[in-house]
């Protein structure tokens, strides 16, 4: 479970804020925007939950989660996505990993769809976490176009993205509360200069 920092991604040479990509480096640290700027990540947190929402406990490998899955898990959850909110998108992926799957990771991998940080940014969300390991979906919906979606969110958005996070006990709570919004906390481990960091996220309903 862990958040990617603005600069864990770079396309065209640049990072977040038209920043040269040469200002993160392998044996030193990002020198703008690491992790350890997203100080306060608190905020009301919101579970789309896509598998459940069709019925299903994982996601296909092959599915690429669009605007249209997420306008109906917010139907399903009966909830309005709101400017700051932190939405935390479930496909199921890591259910495989829990059970003890040791091709939990295998690919192809469900995840987000290049056509989802469009709808993010039109409802000025805070940040975007999912159970995948990668994200998006993988292999990419678009040949040879490798981590587009990182590239929308980081790079042009600077908005702050998660992955691999644990929402099967989230989902069933949301399912038993009758509800699928939340106070959410998930404040990053403050490594100067990282790219990204473990979070131990807590959901308060």
């Amino acid at each position: 479970t862990h958040w990617d920092a603005l600069t864990h991604a770079s396309h065209s040479g640049r990072i977040y804020n038209g920043r040269p990509a040469g200002t993160v480096t392998p044996h030193g640290r990002a020198a703008f925007s690491g992790i350890h700027t997203a100080r306060h990540v608190v905020s009301r947190g919101v579970l789309l939950d896509v598998a459940a929402a069709k019925g299903v406990d994982r996601l296909p490998g092959d599915h690429a989660v669009t605007p249209e899955d997420l306008d109906e898990a917010a139907e399903f959850g009966r909830v309005t996505v709101r400017a700051g909110d932190i939405v935390l998108v479930r496909t199921g992926q890591l259910r495989l990993y829990l059970a003890g799957d040791r091709h939990a990771y295998a690919f192809p991998s469900p995840g987000l769809s290049i056509r989802t940080p469009e709808w993010f940014h039109a409802r000025d969300v805070a940040a975007v976490a999912n159970d995948t390991l990668t994200f998006e979906i993988f292999p990419p919906e678009i040949e040879d176009l490798w981590l587009g979606v990182h590239a929308l969110d980081l790079v042009e958005m600077g908005m702050l993205q998660g992955q691999n996070w644990n929402l099967e006990e989230l989902s069933t709570a949301c399912a038993q509360e009758g509800r699928h919004a939340f106070l959410l906390s998930a404040m990053p481990e403050p490594f100067v200069g990282g790219t990204g960091t473990p979070v131990a996220p807590v959901a308060i309903f």
